[in-house]
C-alpha cells in the first residue's frame, strides 16, 4: 500500500523474507513512505522496486540471526544490516506499529514494518541531535547518511560544507566560462540546444539503467543459487540411485551365500544323522572308545566356580579343549580364565554372551556351538567327559582360523 508522504532520497527499509515478501520503507523521520507485500515477489523484483521509492541507507529484520536474503540485499545496496540482540516478540511488532499513521494489510507487512520502525527508534536520538546542531544550508538527509556510516555529527557537517563552498567555487568557474561561451556563441544554433536536450535526457536514462543494473545482479545471484541447488538435488538423486545398485548387487550375493550354505547345512545334517548313530551305540556303556574321536572335558557351567572345579578333579592344561554345557552366564573374565588355564578350542551349550565371545576371538582360541560340532555325551557313565569327532574338530579350526585372519586384514586396510 502507498502512502501520500513526499518521497525522501534515503530510506530505511524493513524486510520479511518468505514465500510471501513484506516490505517497508521509513523516510529519515520517521514517516512511512510504502508498505507492501507479494508472493509473486522475487528478490530482483523487491529490489527493483525499493530502487524506486528512494536509496536504502539502513535495511533491517525483525528476527536474529539476519536472514540471508536481508544480508543479501544489504550488501547489494551497500547498506548496513539493523543487527538485533533477540527476534522481536509479537507483543513487540504490535506495539511498535500502533498509531503514527502506519498501516498494513497482514502480519508480512506490519513484520517488515516493525523492523523498519524499531531501527528507526534506535537512530531516532542521533537524528534529533543532527537536527539541532546542522546548520542552515547544509542538507540534514546528508549528514545523517554520513552519521549512520560512522562519522561524527561535527565531522560529516564540516565535510558537507567543504563541499559545497568547493561546488560553489567550481559552479562560479563553470558559470564565467557559460557566460563568456554564451557572449562567444550568441548564435548557437537550434540543432545545438536540441542536442543538449537529448544528452540531458540520455543521463537521466543512464540514472535509470543504473537502478535496473543493479536489479539485474540481484536476478542473477538468484538464478545462481536455484542453479546450486539444482545440481545439489542431481548429486543426491545419483547418490540415492547409485545406493540401490550396490543393494541390489548385495541381495544378488546373499542370495548366492543362503546358497551355499543351504549345501553346508545339508552336509551337516548327513554328518549329524550318522553321529546319532554313534551315540546311540555309546548309551549304556562306561568306557567309551570312539574311532576317530577326541574326549575332551566337560565344564557343567561358564562360571569361575566351576572352571576352578573341573581344573581341581581333572586339571586344565595347555591344549585342552572343553565343553561347557551352559555357555549363556560367563563373561570376558571368565573367558579369560579358560584362556589362561591353557583351553585352546570350546565346544558351548545354550548362547555365549557376546563379550565372552569377544575375548575369545582376541585370544585366539575358536568356540564352536554344539550345532556347529555335536558333543557325545555318556549319560548313564562318566559325565565329566565328552567327545567330539576329530576330523570336524580340526576342520573346524582350520576354517575359524581363515575367517579370522580375514577379518584382521580387513581391519589393516580400514
Amino acid at each position: 500500500m502507498a502512502y501520500s508522504h513526499v518521497r525522501r532520497k534515503y530510506t530505511i527499509v524493513g524486510i520479511d523474507p518468505g514465500t510471501t515478501i513484506g516490505v517497508a520503507l521509513l523516510d529519515l523521520n520517521g514517516k512511512p513512505i510504502e508498505v507492501f507485500s507479494s508472493k509473486n515477489y522475487s528478490v530482483s523484483d523487491a529490489i527493483a522496486r525499493i530502487i524506486s521509492l528512494g536509496k536504502p541507507l539502513i535495511v533491517a529484520s525483525d528476527v536474529t540471526p539476519t536472514p540471508s536474503m536481508v544480508k543479501k540485499i544489504s550488501s547489494i545496496f551497500s547498506s548496513p544490516v539493523h543487527e538485533l540482540d533477540e527476534s522481536l516478540s509479537t507483543e513487540e511488532k504490535v506495539a511498535l506499529t500502533k498509531g503514527e499513521g502506519y498501516e498494513y494489510k497482514n502480519v508480512h507487512e506490519r513484520d517488515a514494518l516493525a523492523a523498519c520502525v524499531n531501527a528507526f527508534r534506535r537512530y531516532k536520538k542521533k537524528f534529533s541531535q543532527v537536527q539541532k546542531k546542522t546548520p542552515a544550508g547544509v542538507d540534514v538527509e546528508e549528514v545523517k547518511a554520513l552519521v549512520i556510516k560512522g562519522v561524527s555529527i561535527s565531522a560529516a557537517i564540516n565535510r558537507l560544507i567543504s563541499a559545497k563552498e568547493e561546488k560553489k567555487k567550481v559552479t562560479k568557474a563553470e558559470k564565467q566560462e557559460q557566460e563568456e561561451k554564451k557572449r562567444g556563441e550568441e548564435g548557437e544554433s537550434e540543432d545545438i540546444l536540441r542536442l543538449r536536450r537529448v544528452m540531458k535526457g540520455k543521463d537521466e536514462k543512464i540514472v535509470m539503467l543504473e537502478g535496473l543494473t543493479t536489479a539485474l545482479k540481484a536476478r542473477v545471484e538468484e538464478k545462481e543459487l536455484e542453479i546450486r541447488s539444482l545440481k545439489h538435488k542431481l548429486d543426491s538423486t545419483r547418490s540415492v540411485r547409485k545406493k540401490e545398485i550396490e543393494k541390489a548387487e548385495e541381495i544378488r550375493e546373499r542370495g548366492r551365500e543362503i546358497k551355499r550354505l543351504k549345501e553346508e547345512v545339508k552336509a551337516m545334517e548327513e554328518e549329524n544323522a550318522e553321529l546319532r548313530k554313534i551315540i546311540e551305540g555309546l548309551k549304556g556303556k562306561r568306557e567309551i572308545k570312539v574311532k576317530g574321536g577326541k574326549r575332551i572335558k566337560i565344564i557343567k557351567s561358564f562360571s569361575r566356580a566351576a572352571i576352578l572345579d573341573t581344573d581341581r578333579k581333572y586339571g586344565l592344561k595347555k591344549g585342552d579343549i572343553v565343553f561347557l554345557r551352559d555357555g549363556s552366564g560367563g563373561g570376558a573374565s571368565t573367558a579369560e580364565l579358560l584362556a589362561k588355564k591353557g583351553a585352546v578350542a570350546v565346544m558351548y551349550g545354550k548362547e555365549l554372551s557376546h563379550f565372552a565371545a569377544d575375548k575369545f576371538f582376541e585370544v585366539d582360541i575358536p568356540a564352536f556351538s554344539t550345532g556347529e560340532i555335536p558333543v557325545l555325551l555318556n549319560e548313564e557313565g562318566e559325565s565329566d567327559f565328552a567327545f567330539v569327532d576329530q576330523h570336524l574338530l580340526n576342520e573346524k579350526i582350520e576354517e575359524w582360523k581363515r575367517k579370522k585372519e580375514k577379518i584382521e586384514e580387513q581391519i589393516v586396510l580400514i
